[in-house]
Parts: structure tokens; sequence; C-alpha cells
């Protein structure tokens, strides 16, 4: 096994040698290290600019998703509105025990909708690395507000 080893290492340094030699036929000169230091310094530039060029996409896709992100919380926020008018319409037809009641409900919700109009007006002040917290909430928010909504147009209509 040692032999076999040893024939091996004979071999690995005799295949070096024998790339070396000829590999060095050539000699270095102080042209060839100039131009090798400036085709790295190129090299370098253009990895430079390409970093460069990455990261305004980057920031040009985060600009774009927080606006599609904000513009389809500030629809929905919309949308809220027309179906708090809609509760507004309904509720005036229902028998007067559960109009007090109802009344009141859309009074917490127009205030729950208040907010979230704050708080996307925050969310659209934000720094672009700090909003999706922000998103995240006023989602969750407007969420609540949508699911307490269906409650309430199902409690107008068994009435």
């Amino acid at each position: 096994m040692k032999m076999l080893t040893k024939k091996y290492s004979y071999f690995f340094l005799l295949t070096f040698f024998t790339i070396a030699s000829v590999s060095c036929n050539k000699a270095l000169t102080k042209q060839d290290v100039e131009d090798q230091i400036k085709e790295a310094r190129e090299e370098t530039e253009e990895a430079q600019e390409e970093v460069r060029e990455a990261i305004e996409l980057r920031e040009q896709f985060y600009e774009d998703d927080r606006e599609t992100r904000i513009s389809e919380l500030e629809g929905r926020s919309k949308d809220i509105d027309k179906r708090i008018g809609d509760l507004k319409k309904t509720s005036r037809k229902v028998n007067e025990a559960a109009q007090s009641d109802i009344e009141s409900a859309i009074e917490e919700l127009e205030d729950e909708k208040e907010d979230i109009n704050e708080k996307l007006q925050t969310a659209r002040s934000i720094t672009k690395e700090d909003w999706t917290t922000s998103y995240e909430e006023i989602n969750e928010a407007i969420a609540r507000i949508e699911a307490e909504i269906d409650r309430v147009e199902e409690s107008i209509s068994e009435n």
C-alpha cells in the first residue's frame, strides 16, 4: 500500500513540475502584471456597479410592493365605508328594539374604521424597511372589521 502511495506521489510531483515548466516558458513581465491588475480593477468596478444596480432594483421592488399593498388596503377600507353606509340604510328598517344595538355596533365600526384610516396614513410615511409590521396590523384590523360587519349584517337580516 505504501508503495502505491509513493508511486502516486511521484506521479503527482512529476505532473506538477511538467505543467509548471511548460507554463513558465514565457517570462512574466511588468506589463503582464500591470495588465492583470488593470483587468482585476475593471472587473471589480463592474461587479460594484452590478451590486449598485441590484440594490436599486431591490429598493424599487420594495417601494412598488409597498405601494401595491397599501393601495389594496385602501381599497378594502373603501369597501368597508360602503358596507357601513349600507348597514346604516338597512338598520332603519329593523324593529326599534334591535335598532339601538345595531346603531351602537355601527358607531363602533366607524370608530375602528377611523383608526384604520390613521394607520394607513402612518403606513404611507413609514420607511420602506419598517412598514411590513404596520401592513400586518392594518390587514388584521380590516379583517376584524369585515368580520364584525358580516355579524351585524347577519343580525339585521334576522330582525
